[in-house]
């Protein structure tokens, strides 16, 4: 049996598979993981084991170590000065909704060359290898880089409207704010490179661009402001790993930009949120399974939470048939699983993405003792 790096490699050199590699990409939200532990324990599972069992991708990054953030702000926010407060769903709690944007309102380009950037060297890079170790103890999967969201980073730090009005309006500001927060990624992934111990397989950078049924903003406006940095990102990336595939995620109706993200450098989107316009399988396999690779597709929205588990089987089995075929799909949730999806379908997406070997092989590697 393969290892899963072999599986992941195997993908990305456009081997075909009828059980490709699988990775859990965000994973269970807080809600989600605390209740398939409790269901899969019943069965004498222990479903962090099973999860580890059956992730192909080591997803790994470096540890803030710089001056102190606020107590209970979500990190990788609070790092750009954003303050952040818990919000309760009822089956859960979400510790990231953002309360203050600490840029709204700001008119001048000399404000954001003055503000308080986060630094690359606030962080211990020396700690991909001890994640690596502990997610990865054999050094067998395959790993993954975090290589930035500038535009995302933006919008939390202006709030999303703001950040609209500047593509019409204040493009300066735009070029400006993107390139502190481009710079400080480049910064980090130059040190993250030097430090790790290890090949890189993929690298992420994510910036959402679409809403449920068309983009989020105009291609000339994204062409104009947002494109030169991802070219930016790109080059870099592949500058310092040539070897690495380089991923982009995105929800929603994307497939309208999808000819400029190629062109500006990336290699494989990433989420593939089906039930959006435009982004069907067969249509983005007919149009774009020869310049791009996907991973994921198995909907959170529609058909984990909601699906029969016999459905949960056939619609991964349709994806692997059409974004699998030629290769270059790496099967996954399309994002973070909700709380409330049945277990029975998480265990029908892994038999059925798995395969019979890996699936009895992960099974017995989680069964509680």
């Amino acid at each position: 049996m393969q290892t899963p790096r072999e599986r992941v490699r195997a993908a990305l050199s456009r081997t075909e598979s009828k059980h490709p590699p699988f990775t859990w990409g965000f994973g269970p939200n807080a809600g989600a993981a605390t209740s398939l532990q409790k269901a899969f324990a019943q069965n004498g599972i222990d479903f962090g084991l099973l999860r580890q069992a059956t992730e192909d991708v080591a997803w790994l990054h470096p540890r803030y170590i710089g001056p102190p953030l606020p107590e209970g702000q979500a990190e990788y926010m609070a790092i750009w000065g954003i303050e952040t407060r818990v919000a309760d769903y009822g089956a859960g709690t979400y510790s990231d909704e953002i309360a203050k944007n600490p840029l709204l309102g700001v008119e001048e380009v000399e404000d954001l060359d003055n503000y308080p950037w986060p630094k690359a060297s606030d962080f211990d890079y020396d700690y991909l290898n001890v994640m690596s170790r502990e997610l990865d103890p054999e050094g067998v999967k395959a790993v993954r880089l975090q290589g930035g969201n500038p535009f995302e980073i933006y919008s939390w730090m202006f709030g999303l409207e703001e950040a609209m009005m500047h593509l019409v309006a204040e493009p300066e500001l735009i070029k400006a704010g993107m390139s502190h927060i481009c710079n400080f990624f480049k910064d980090s992934m130059e040190r993250q490179v030097a430090a790790l111990d290890r090949d890189v397989d993929l690298v992420l950078i994510a910036d959402d661009l679409g809403m449920q049924q068309s983009l989020l903003l105009s291609l000339d406006h994204y062409r104009e402001h947002i494109k030169p940095f991802h070219r930016d990102l790109c080059e870099h990336i592949r500058k310092l790993l040539p070897g690495a595939v380089i991923e982009y995620h995105s929800d929603g109706s994307v497939f309208d930009v999808l000819p400029d993200l190629r062109d500006a450098g990336v290699q494989m989107l990433e989420a593939v949120q089906v039930e959006c316009a435009k982004m069907d399988p067969p249509h983005l396999a007919e149009n774009f399974g020869e310049s791009l690779m996907f991973q994921g597709g198995i909907s959170v929205q529609q058909v984990l939470p909601f699906k029969t588990p016999e459905e949960v089987k056939a619609f991964c089995r349709h994806l692997i048939d059409t974004l699998g075929k030629g290769g270059g799909y790496l099967a996954a949730p399309s994002h973070a699983i909700q709380a409330g999806t049945p277990p029975e379908n998480i265990v029908a997406m892994l038999e059925e993405v798995l395969g019979p070997e890996r699936w009895e092989a992960a099974l017995e590697a989680a069964r509680i003792e």
